[in-house]
């Protein structure tokens, strides 16, 4: 679906106004009074491809927006929404009236296609379902944006290492201390926090996030012990289902299971749970602090996140979001041409997002 014509660049004057103002909420990690001009900028609603209108998992509602995942995306959609179809389909069960006010552009895996000015093709990023890498070109323009990347998923599309120009690295695990160990050691360690709880005769209640992290955690106890799930997994665990990946049966909350899991952003208090021990299972577990943390993370580590970005023989690197700075740093110790584009405030860093 072809979009007019990218809008002629601003005056001198509208544009160091806009910058003052935008300023407040992102810069460079390079001197503030010279900037460089990246193959992205810094707009109103996020990082877009610079003298294009493709917002890359914008804030906001701009006209044409990037969707890499559907794990905690905003309550407010881009009006024109490019994502997977698995996205498409999780958003519809997690939020149908935000997607109903966007228009969703689903787009497979490795087809190309134009979009205005662009020519666009996603690739798996093996975070969670459906999540995408986007490759985006034009004349003098070869840019990978890669969204979350993800390793070694039971429910996931394996991820798919891209060679560009500009990488546009998301580093939401870009410092050295995000150190994840394998994946099946860590899910060990959370059977046997299970099986231990259970002994003390309570309930294991395990923090996970309701896409992705739950639904890797129902494959691996399979049939051998039960999950009672927040509607918002049950939803996502249907849509995995109707999608092809293989799921044992779970339960609502107040139904029969043996462990309980909760997304982050649930409220355990409201509930009646009896006795029962919580256990965080989360990359974000190496900074939390419940009855027990297992760094279980479906998100590429620090190690994976310097690797892509070898691998990926890009001529510059730019790295966004999380520890975009400390990523960066390490980028050009190893000889790339690496930069990062940080926004001023930080958000809450919920686990498992």
């Amino acid at each position: 679906m072809p979009l007019s014509a990218p809008a002629p660049r601003e005056p001198a004057a509208y544009f160091a106004a806009n910058y003052l103002r935008n300023s407040r909420k992102f810069k460079c990690d390079r001197n503030p009074r010279v900037q460089e001009r990246y193959e992205v900028e810094r707009a109103a609603n996020g990082l877009r491809v610079r003298n294009h209108q493709l917002y890359l998992d914008p804030l906001g509602r701009p006209q044409l927006g990037f969707l890499a995942h559907a794990r905690g995306a905003a309550h407010v959609l881009p009006e024109r929404t490019v994502a997977t179809a698995p996205t498409v389909a999780l958003l519809a069960a997690a939020q149908p009236r935000a997607l109903r006010k966007a228009a969703a552009l689903p787009a497979a895996y490795g087809q190309s296609f134009a979009l205005g000015s662009l020519r666009l093709t996603l690739h798996p990023a093996g975070h969670v379902l459906g999540s995408a890498q986007i490759r985006c070109e034009a004349d003098d323009l070869d840019l990978v944006y890669t969204g979350d990347l993800g390793h070694d998923s039971l429910t996931a599309e394996p991820f798919q290492q891209l060679q560009c120009d500009t990488l546009v690295l998301r580093a939401t695990y870009g410092h050295p201390r995000y150190s994840f160990p394998p994946r099946e050691q860590s899910l060990e360690l959370v059977s046997r926090f299970v099986e231990e709880t259970l002994a003390r005769k309570a309930t294991p209640l395990l923090i996970a996030a309701a896409v992705g992290a739950t639904q890797e955690l129902a494959r691996y106890f399979g049939e051998r012990r039960r999950l009672r799930l927040h509607p918002t997994a049950v939803r996502a665990c249907a849509v995995y289902r109707e999608l092809g990946v293989r799921l044992p049966e779970v339960s609502p909350l107040d139904g029969p299971g043996d462990i309980i899991v909760l997304p982050p952003t649930a409220r355990p208090g409201r509930l009646s749970l009896g006795q029962h021990r919580s256990c965080l299972v989360s990359g974000r577990a190496l900074d939390g602090a419940t009855d027990a943390v297992i760094p279980l993370s479906d998100h590429a580590g620090f190690s994976g996140l310097v690797a892509y970005a070898l691998a990926s023989d890009a001529r510059r690197v730019l790295t966004v979001h999380g520890h975009a700075e400390e990523l960066a740093k390490a980028l050009r110790e190893r000889g790339l041409d690496a930069r990062s584009i940080r926004e001023h405030h930080h958000q809450l860093p919920l686990p498992g997002f």
